[in-house]
């Protein structure tokens, strides 16, 4: 049976396992081709637009690489000169865009803008990142993590931190690849109950283990993969006093060495050193997160592919 494709991308869990499993094997041929052959015109006459409301290195640069490396064009759209709800309406913002672009690139605050803009566009809108989940950087990690192990399934991720966007997008990267998963938080910090009971079914149907914990070092023992980001995430500063929940949940070298020698340790960057996580493991052997900043542009470019290809426009 052929798979009906999704037209956006705006949280993992409607590719379902099949999906998600695609995206990467795909994130990884795309990596192999251009380093064999270079640029290619597979998006030639396309064009993406990047409507980011929050800053950016790593989402921006590579969403723009990954069009023009295949073809295709990328441009940036102001958020403040859009103005979307106050000089027009988010229903007219989309359907003008509709009618110039092949893609929409969103990096938000607000989750539901996302999903309205989803609604009312009929060209491909791509989560960037909202307060609500970070679907892109999960699938950069999964592509990180078969690159490194070969295969998901069986494999033990611990996120250290706050149950935050990135968190959520790896839960359900995790849920529907076959991996176990544990929230390593402070009390207060856990994911919230609704999104727990969505995954949790998920986890247990595949046999696998989802699990919140206030103790780091149990947490982590025996783990594959120890993840965190900061404590404090973008547009949130004004809430610097939580970091002292967090000081406990550092990933140091003594949580690393809690772990095992199997463990390796990402972050979805930017780091904020000395803080979530000491120098000595970000710089270490152990560390992926370059890896997994590098493989952004190839998993950008399996995204696009599958969205242009559910839309007719490959």
């Amino acid at each position: 049976m052929t798979q009906t494709l999704q037209k956006d991308l705006i949280d993992l869990l409607p590719l379902g396992e099949e999906g998600v499993r695609e995206l990467l094997q795909d994130a990884i041929a795309q990596k192999a081709r251009f380093r064999e052959h270079g640029p290619d015109a597979e998006f030639a006459g396309r064009t993406a637009a990047l409507y980011f409301e929050k800053p950016s290195l790593r989402t921006r640069v590579t969403f723009e690489i990954a069009m023009n490396q295949k073809g295709g064009q990328a441009l940036q759209l102001d958020a403040g000169s859009i103005g979307i709800g106050k000089r027009e309406s988010l229903a007219d913002v989309a359907r003008n865009l509709e009618r110039w672009l092949d893609a929409l690139v969103c990096r938000t605050f607000s989750h539901e803008l996302v999903e309205s803009l989803a609604k009312l566009a009929h060209i491909p809108v791509v989560n960037a990142l909202t307060d609500v989940s970070h679907p892109c950087q999960a699938l950069a990690f999964g592509q990180t993590a078969l690159e490194r192990r070969g295969e998901l399934s069986g494999l033990s991720l611990v996120f250290v931190g706050d149950g935050n966007n990135v968190a959520r997008s790896l839960a359900e990267l995790a849920a529907l690849c076959g991996m176990h998963f544990t929230l390593a938080a402070p009390d207060g910090f856990e994911f919230p109950g609704e999104f727990s009971d969505l995954v949790a079914p998920l986890f247990r149907s595949r046999g696998t283990r989802f699990a919140q914990s206030h103790d780091p070092f149990g947490a982590v023992r025996g783990a594959d993969f120890i993840y965190t980001d900061v404590w404090v995430s973008m547009g949130q500063e004004g809430l610097m006093g939580k970091a002292s929940h967090f000081l406990p949940f550092q990933v140091d070298r003594k949580l690393l060495d809690a772990a095992g020698s199997q463990a390796l340790v990402s972050h979805c960057l930017p780091a904020h050193r000395g803080e979530e996580i000491t120098d000595d493991v970000l710089d270490g052997g152990k560390a992926v997160c370059f890896d997994e900043a590098e493989n952004r542009l190839h998993a950008q470019k399996a995204v696009l592919r599958r969205l242009f290809r559910a839309t007719g426009r490959l």
